[in-house]
């Protein structure tokens, strides 16, 4: 009697240490008249609208093997989201019906109601089966799901792509896989990068983070700024591979760049306005050039990065405001500026100017007479004079006029 009490104690303190010090606590639902469990983990103190993660097992398996293979709470802990790690029913997921996307959707609900998560941010992870699975929610749920990061698992009877919008897609494989074997990877990404309209060509990463058995393989361009990433890890076999590269901080890193709404950088050219005739510049030290400025901000993260480009030529790069520049030596005729603002999360946001570079206005012939220093003349581009409420292009020239036609300062508006 005294060893049963004992034993009895002991499991319920060894409960206490897996689930209460860590913050891991089960729970049930009702979903279509049945009852289904979860395990959850919940970041003390985590504050509204935070990110979700739903992470499912592999067949046979349940939520707390599929949280031991993941071992991500404590990024959870550093990056402030929640994790949720569903059970199936039987072990095993539908991988081809409603039931399981029933389950699902209502455990989102279920987070938001009690810990009032962000329901644009959320992500679905799955392993083996839960893989398959995962891969069975980007056809059917991608409105409700942000980025999918299915590992070690496809749709083993043939991909198909008929999603809703584009996907962002992770998917982490072992080479060595005897059950969802390798090869098949490959075609199956194929489908989503087609779909995805993602360039064909990836770049490619060997030695990914200095681990040897790691190449990370990128598609990136597709619609919205979606990506396509493959994360293949060199002879390992039909588990969650945490060797150097931890799986779980690499699905977080992917698909903590993406959101159900638009929360990449945005951008404005303020200067030149596109569809505008523009004249360089006369004065000084900035003869023969341009000024480019740009209206940078984000609702939803830092600003580290803005870059201006002439065409494809890298101008200047700023990490500061206020972003403005001047370009040199720029050729006359239709120019484009481009601009691109890149945040801490690595989201980038772009706009550009096109607009029509034109002949210097000291080169105008109808500006004939000066204006004395500190006042102003304004002409219309044909170098007649007009009023300063007229409408249309109008020349502003500001200080005194020498040699009849060249100009100190010049304003274009």
């Amino acid at each position: 009697m005294m060893t049963n009490r004992f034993f009895f104690l002991a499991t319920l303190l060894a409960a206490f240490v897996f689930f209460g010090n860590t913050g891991v606590k089960a729970d049930n639902i009702t979903v279509d008249g049945k009852s289904r469990n979860y395990l959850k983990y919940v970041p003390a103190n985590l504050p509204e609208n935070r990110p979700l993660l739903i992470s499912c097992h592999g067949m046979n398996q349940d939520a707390n093997y599929q949280k031991g293979q993941m071992a991500i709470e404590p990024l959870a802990d550093k990056e402030r989201f929640a994790v949720v790690f569903p059970n199936g029913i039987n072990r095993a997921w539908d991988i081809s019906g409603q039931s399981d996307i029933n389950f699902i959707l209502k455990l989102i609900d279920e987070m938001v109601a009690l810990h009032k998560i962000d329901r644009d941010r959320v992500y679905l992870s799955g392993f083996s089966m839960g893989g398959m699975f995962t891969y069975h929610c980007m056809n059917n749920i991608a409105d409700r799901i942000a980025a999918f990061a299915p590992i070690s698992g496809y749709p083993m009877w043939g991909a198909s792509a008929n999603a809703s919008r584009p996907v962002p897609l992770i998917h982490t494989h072992g080479t060595g896989d005897d059950v969802c074997t390798f090869d098949k990877v490959q075609g199956v990404l194929d489908v989503w990068i087609k779909f995805n309209k993602c360039n064909t060509t990836p770049s490619v990463t060997p030695n990914y983070k200095g681990a040897g058995h790691a190449t990370y393989r990128r598609w990136s361009g597709g619609t919205n700024g979606v990506e396509v990433v493959l994360l293949e890890f060199a002879g390992k076999g039909h588990w969650v591979s945490n060797d150097v590269v931890k799986t779980g901080e690499e699905i977080w890193n992917f698909c903590s760049r993406y959101s159900l709404v638009d929360r990449n950088p945005k951008v404005n050219v303020t200067e030149p306005v596109s569809g505008t005739d523009v004249y360089y510049d006369n004065e000084g030290s900035k003869a023969d050039s341009i000024h480019l400025a740009a209206d940078v901000w984000s609702d939803y993260g830092d600003i580290v990065k803005v870059a201006f480009y002439g065409g494809s030529t890298l101008i200047k790069e700023l990490t500061e405001p206020p972003y403005e520049c001047w370009w040199f030596g720029v050729g006359r005729g239709q120019r484009i500026v481009r601009v691109v603002a890149t945040d801490d999360k690595g989201r980038t946001g772009s706009a550009h100017s096109i607009f029509n570079l034109l002949k210097n206005t000291s080169d105008i012939s109808g500006i004939s007479s000066g204006c004395a220093s500190g006042e102003r003349s304004v002409y219309d581009v044909s170098g007649k004079s007009v009023s300063p409420s007229s409408s249309g292009l109008k020349i502003i020239v500001e200080g005194d006029m020498t040699e009849g036609k060249k100009v100190r300062k010049v304003f274009v508006r």
